[in-house]
């Protein structure tokens, strides 16, 4: 029995090993044809999607489509080549620029007149570059520069018309001519004491002058201004005490017609008010002399109360002379040190000038008001002032101050016969002692 047993266990073993065997290959097989499913799946998927998104066929379509039309290109081009050497046309026929005229002839038989290289107007670069017929003997090339006179960079001048093709009169010329005048003179640049510069707008409230600087001349040390061929200013010299002892005789005789004699002034920094020492007898020697007086005060007054005390003091040391030319307010900042004025607003300047002058016209002198291009034009509001004259002071050779003046101080180093030192020139537009 046991013997059986043992047999039926090998028997049982060697059965079982050979189904587990057939069993691997089953499972091999079918393996197999999975992978190769798979695989086939795979390629199926990736030709498809080659064809959707044209990454296969299109491309290849695509290439062939570019040549055919590079081939198609070249036909064209010698298709053109053969039009245009086969064709009468003229390259003033084939002229397709729309701009206005540019001088270019108006006869279509006759060739281009338009000479030499046109210029681009804001780069400088050559857009065309032409030439005129030399038979034609009479017409005179002319380059872009000269054909640019009298035009815009758009269309041409040359025949007066407006963008509009209509004809334009001397009178419309003129009009543009005033109109460039006055955008030149919207702006007027004013430096400072301590060298900074400013541009100042020209305010068009105020009256402008009306001088033609090309009627002055000029013979050391005095500056004419000259109205129909004939001189109509007045030569002038600014004394006080600084040019010590003056010979007015001499002056007179030199070709001086009046004197600006200062009287006094209040100290910039004490306030105290003080008279120049030789006003008196200045005033006495140049009435002597036969020369016309004006007279000034430097000014320091921080109010209008001050102002009108300086004009008193002022009106008080005239009293008894002659004074036909003007009474003047003069108020400066002192260089290189501190004024009691520096605080005062433009306001403030301009109320307390005006006080001053008040006082002045109200005891029957003709008032004026003395400053440069800074003075006048950033530190008094001079629509406020414009009522009274001004003596303008700059060593030029013209003046440049757009307002209404009527005395300019245009040297102030100048050497005369009188005066042994520097003397400060004045001329007067006008005779104020009429």
């Amino acid at each position: 029995m046991v013997i059986n047993m043992k047999l039926h266990d090998d028997y049982y073993e060697e059965e079982h090993s050979s189904g587990s065997k057939m069993v691997y290959v089953y499972m091999a097989l079918i393996m197999s044809v999975v992978i190769l499913g798979v695989t086939a799946l795979v390629f199926w998927a990736n030709q498809s999607k080659s064809r959707s998104d044209g990454s296969g066929y299109a491309a290849a379509l695509a290439q062939k489509e570019a040549k055919a039309a590079e081939t198609n290109k070249q036909i064209e081009a010698n298709a053109s080549e053969n039009v245009i050497a086969e064709s009468k046309l003229t390259s003033d026929d084939l002229d397709i620029w729309s701009l206005p005229d540019t001088g270019r002839d108006k006869n279509k038989n006759q060739p281009n007149k338009n000479n030499g290289t046109v210029t681009n107007q804001t780069t400088g670069e050559t857009v065309i570059d032409g030439s005129a017929d030399k038979s034609d003997s009479t017409d005179k090339s002319q380059t872009a520069d000269e054909l640019s006179n009298g035009k815009t960079s758009v269309y041409d001048m040359t025949n007066k018309e407006d963008i509009n093709g209509d004809k334009k009169t001397d009178s419309d010329e003129e009009k543009d001519k005033e109109a460039d005048d006055e955008d030149e003179d919207k702006s007027i640049q004013v430096k400072h004491a301590d060298g900074t510069k400013e541009w100042v707008d020209i305010n068009k409230d105020i009256p402008k002058h009306k001088y033609d600087y090309s009627n002055l001349t000029y013979q050391k040390p005095f500056m004419n201004y000259k109205e129909d061929g004939k001189v109509v200013s007045k030569c002038g010299v600014d004394i006080s005490a600084n040019q010590g002892d003056v010979d007015f005789g001499k002056l007179k005789n030199a070709g001086c017609d009046f004197v600006m004699i200062k009287v006094g002034a209040r100290g910039y920094s004490s306030g105290n008010i003080v008279m120049d020492m030789n006003y008196q007898d200045n005033l006495k020697a140049a009435k002597k002399a036969g020369l016309d007086i004006g007279v000034y005060f430097c000014s320091q007054a921080v109010n209008k109360a001050e102002a009108r005390e300086e004009a008193d003091e002022l009106l008080d040391a005239i009293s008894g002379y002659s004074i036909k030319y003007p009474v003047v307010f003069a108020m400066e900042i002192v260089d290189n040190d501190m004024a009691r004025i520096e605080a005062l607003e433009m306001t403030d300047r301009t109320q307390i000038a005006r006080a001053f002058m008040d006082r002045i016209e109200d005891a029957g002198y003709k008032p004026m008001i003395y400053g440069d291009k800074e003075w006048l034009l950033t530190m008094v509001d001079m629509e406020e002032l414009q009522d009274y004259d001004v003596w303008f002071a700059q060593d030029s050779d013209k003046p440049e101050y757009p307002y209404a003046f009527g005395m300019w101080q245009y040297d102030s180093d100048a050497s005369i016969k009188g005066i042994s030192g520097d003397a400060a020139m004045i001329m007067s537009f006008k005779d104020y002692a009429k």
